[in-house]
């Protein structure tokens, strides 16, 4: 596990110089999760006594069980030797074995290299097409307090009397079935390209593993949530994870429910939590984020708050033919 983290780290830090790599005890012990949702396989790639590569493999248990997400790494310094090609085979093969009839991946390149980087080239020359590709935008810390509590004034204004919006360090249990209802709404409401998700399957216990996996890595975790006063329900919510060992804070998932969207609450969440990103954390330096090309919603969210790209996140698919 411990030449596995150094390979995969290597290929996710090449020619990347704003790539932050956790710690690798906190990676290892994510690897290691009991996921009852999804189960991660690994191989490692060798060339005779030194490892050259990792494939890594999540097969979705409870949702999308079409469907394989997968990684191939392989060694900057061994590439170009057939270790990915092969590397692939073992995957497409690993895929059929358990029912699925497609392939989701992803990489991150330069913008100016979008249409001829290698890892695209790789990708569509073995049967993947681009689905989607996300703007990865990073903010550095701290945004001016004015400037945070005029969107936050900007927002309430708009949302005042049908919501209220609150940040946590740990969501209180009574609002977590509404939460996990909206993370489960991410894949299909958000804009996700050519790759059509169904809803997942994230529920209360399943999320108590992820806070129980957030203690064992020593990782921190804001969640800003826009409850409905009538129903007490959370309808929008925005997410910061703080990997241990490190100045950054990532965005992951931000979502409005459909039904609930025109009253501000994505600026509101996405505020909420950098108030107290920088009232509880102050030793983060940055966040990063990503959002789809065709999301202008969010990407507006993001440009106000002064989010800056600094590369792309591709997503390719293949849909695998059936076996004679």
């Amino acid at each position: 596990m411990s030449q596995m983290y150094a390979v995969v780290g290597a290929c996710r830090q090449h020619d990347r110089p704003l790539f932050v790599r956790p710690p690798q005890a906190a990676v290892i012990e994510e690897l290691r999760h009991a996921d009852p949702g999804e189960k991660v396989h690994l191989w490692a790639i060798w060339d005779g006594d030194t490892m050259v590569g990792v494939l890594t493999a999540w097969l979705f248990l409870t949702d999308n069980l079409t469907t394989m997400w997968c990684l191939v790494d392989v060694h900057p310094e061994h590439r170009g030797r057939g270790h990915g090609t092969r590397g692939l085979q073992v995957l497409v093969d690993f895929a059929r074995a358990n029912g699925r009839t497609r392939m989701v991946t992803e990489s991150h390149y330069p913008a100016d290299r979008a249409e001829d980087h290698p890892f695209r080239m790789f990708a569509e020359r073995r049967g993947f097409t681009l689905a989607q590709t996300e703007i990865i935008r990073r903010l550095e810390l701290p945004v001016a307090p004015d400037l945070l509590a005029q969107l936050a004034h900007e927002a309430r204004a708009a949302y005042q009397g049908r919501y209220r919006v609150e940040s946590y360090e740990e969501v209180p249990p009574a609002l977590r079935p509404s939460l996990c209802d909206c993370m489960n709404r991410l894949s299909t409401d958000a804009p996700s390209g050519q790759i059509d998700w169904e809803p997942e399957s994230l529920d209360p216990q399943r999320y108590q593993g992820y806070l129980d996996l957030d203690a064992r890595m020593g990782r921190g975790r804001l969640t800003a949530v826009a409850v409905e006063e009538r129903s007490g329900q959370v309808v929008a919510y925005s997410e910061l994870l703080l990997q241990p060992g490190t100045s950054r804070a990532s965005q992951w998932g931000t979502l409005v429910r459909v039904g609930h969207r025109g009253h501000r609450l994505g600026l509101a969440v996405k505020v909420a939590n950098l108030i107290a990103l920088q009232a509880r954390h102050p030793q983060r330096v940055d966040v990063t984020t990503g959002n789809a090309h065709d999301n202008p919603w969010m990407v507006s969210v993001n440009e106000r708050l002064g989010f800056q790209p600094i590369e792309l996140g591709p997503s390719f698919y293949r849909d695998l033919e059936p076996t004679a």
